[in-house]
């Protein structure tokens, strides 16, 4: 059930980028860069992983490098087995590539939501081919073991899976768990 919760909370930033990516695009000249975007639209402020991008990054980089982020994540999030790494690699290497602390900073906003996110990542001056072939810590492999558990439905902790039990992560989730 858990699953339902994180694929939301991805779904609905993903709407968040989409909006800011539409206001970057839209931005006139005077609004260059993302501290220029931020300054001019508040609204934007109440997205906090904005804060993790560089406010001296040009609006027109912004757009460009969101776009590539988050372009497989409908697809990604579709997906009957979510690829947790590839989520967070694509927004790693597109948006953050040469900002190690903006990503971590990015991660820990994410972490608020989906908190598995980021995990296990290599920071972003190692290459990605070290990503994609390095042996899973035992950290990584149990939680993607918890993470089949659960999709399973077999051996799950019944307080983890309820939102309603323990006020959890999806506050605003409108659908009752199915038992």
């Amino acid at each position: 059930m858990k699953d339902a919760f994180e694929r939301r909370a991805l779904l609905l930033h993903l709407g968040d980028a989409l909006q800011t990516l539409s206001t970057a695009l839209a931005a006139d000249a005077k609004h260059h860069t993302v501290h220029h975007l931020l300054n001019a639209h508040p609204e934007l402020a109440g997205h906090a992983w904005l804060a993790a991008v560089s406010p001296k990054m040009k609006a027109a980089e912004f757009a460009k490098r969101a776009s590539a982020s988050f372009v497989e994540w409908p697809a990604l999030l579709l997906e009957e087995q979510v690829d947790y790494t590839r989520l967070a690699l694509t927004v790693r290497d597109h948006l953050f590539s040469d900002d190690r602390t903006g990503w971590r900073t990015y991660v820990d906003a994410m972490k608020r939501e989906v908190e598995w996110f980021g995990d296990a990542l290599p920071f972003a001056e190692e290459p990605v081919q070290a990503a994609e072939t390095a042996q899973p810590s035992d950290e990584t492999d149990t939680r993607a073991n918890d993470a089949d558990v659960e999709r399973a439905g077999e051996g799950s902790d019944p307080q983890r899976d309820s939102v309603e039990s323990n006020g959890g992560l999806y506050p605003a989730w409108p659908w009752k768990p199915v038992v």
